[in-house]
């Protein structure tokens, strides 16, 4: 920061310095292996990238498809969770992989196949909304999947079009979809880091958070069926081998030409990490792939950089008619902390208070340092004080003395003229 300059600059100028601050954060980016042919791990609330392989490579993305779905449909239909939704043949309606390749994946992308997963959903069955959501994000049912997407778009197609409308808007480039389940289509693809930022923009839902946290949901008895228990399909969150204290979600999925594919979430205090990983050989490594990246970024502890010390600083402005430009200092250490694996590029503003004027006095504030990232978020704000009182030179005194006189005479002056028209006109009145 001893690069900075000095320059001074009229007190209604705001935006004193913009600058990449140089050489405070190099980021150790967590060295590890993974068995998945893509992955990226980021932080959901700043979105800096832990880790990554592949990122932006195209893969299938199976059954994680429904994270979308259900983050587009959540907004629209969260009111209505209790809503009952007859199942028509359209949602449930099946065909062989073999006759979606020799039709050459011309026959609609969200037919379901024989062998798939489902929920059992019957035609003519009727459900809430709750429990198709619940039926798609934890037994990762297609057939529920199909009646929410068609429920909300008015055709499944529609609610496909909402779906890559709303990746475009989040700044994804490597993603196309062509059904709301995930079921393979040789044109529907995404990547890590893509899904990434999908999943970032899910886990702002508290009610997706609610629903893709949860253990098990029983769907109660229906026109067509018995309750059923539902059990939660990604292995982090259950008791067994592969349950990680940490985890908080959020979806899995699998075929064979996607190999399997997760979304998860994990959180340490109050920080929260989501992790892509992309093509893994087989669930085994998913999970240990996913519990040995988590604890790896979890395991670090905090740095911190002190960037300015506190005590006098090089910032200086002059203000019109000050006997000398005013010296700022701050009163403690300008720092910034943050995780070895997580590079916070930063930017180092000076705002000097805009209602700052002659005298000023010795331990002023007259102007605040903030500290930003790229994307504008505030990571920490101190203010900067006078070392010295200011005064107005002599000659400004003398002038701004004269002027605010002159004025004040001036306003005198048409003031008892202002009078002696009034009485004047009220008397000439009296007279006639």
């Amino acid at each position: 920061m001893n690069g900075l300059l000095t320059v001074s600059r009229p007190v209604f100028v705001a935006l004193f310095l913009m600058l990449i601050v140089p050489g405070i954060c190099r980021a150790e980016k967590l060295a590890l292996s993974v068995n998945s042919e893509a992955a990226i791990l980021i932080n959901a609330d700043t979105g800096a990238i832990l880790y990554e392989k592949n990122s932006h490579a195209h893969h299938y993305p199976a059954s994680i498809t429904k994270v979308i779905t259900a983050i587009i449909a959540l907004p629209q239909v969260s009111d209505k969770f209790d809503d009952m939704i007859a199942a028509d043949q359209d949602c449930i309606g099946t065909v062989t992989e073999e006759a979606l390749r020799r039709s050459n994946y011309t026959m609609p992308a969200y037919l379901l196949i024989p062998g798939g997963s489902h929920i059992g959903i019957k035609k003519g069955e009727e459900l809430s909304l709750k429990d198709l959501f619940y039926g798609m994000m934890l037994a990762s049912g297609d057939d529920a999947a199909n009646i929410i997407a068609k429920y909300v778009g008015g055709t499944i197609p529609t609610f496909v079009e909402q779906m890559n409308a709303f990746v475009k808007e989040l700044g994804c480039q490597d993603t196309n979809f062509c059904n709301p389940h995930g079921l393979h289509h040789p044109k529907q693809h995404t990547s890590a880091f893509d899904m990434a930022l999908i999943a970032r923009e899910a886990m702002k839902n508290e009610l997706f958070r609610e629903i893709v946290s949860t253990v098990s949901y029983t769907r109660p008895k229906t026109n067509k069926q018995e309750p059923t228990l539902m059990m939660q399909g990604n292995r982090l969150l259950r008791k067994g081998p592969f349950y990680y204290s940490k985890a908080i979600g959020i979806k899995t999925g699998y075929y064979s030409l996607a190999g399997s594919t997760i979304v998860a979430a994990a959180k340490d205090g109050d920080r929260t990490l989501i992790l892509v990983l992309l093509k893994s050989p087989d669930r085994k490594n998913l999970w240990s792939d996913s519990k040995k990246i988590f604890e790896a970024a979890f395991s670090q502890p905090k740095v911190q950089r002190i960037l300015l010390k506190k005590g006098p600083q090089k910032f200086e402005l002059a203000l019109a008619g000050g006997e000398q430009p005013i010296k700022t200092f701050i009163n403690e250490d300008f720092a910034l902390e943050y995780y070895p694996a997580e590079e916070p590029k930063v930017k180092c503003l000076l705002f000097w208070d805009k209602t700052l004027q002659l005298p000023v006095a010795k331990d002023q504030r007259v102007g605040e340092l903030s500290l930003q990232a790229e994307n504008g978020q505030v990571w920490e704000k101190i203010p900067l004080y006078a070392q010295e009182d200011v005064k107005a030179t002599w000659v400004s005194r003398t002038k701004n003395s004269f002027t605010n006189n002159v004025g004040s005479t001036i306003l005198k002056v048409v003031a008892v003229i202002a009078v002696v028209f009034v009485l004047g006109f009220f008397a000439i009145r009296f007279r006639r």
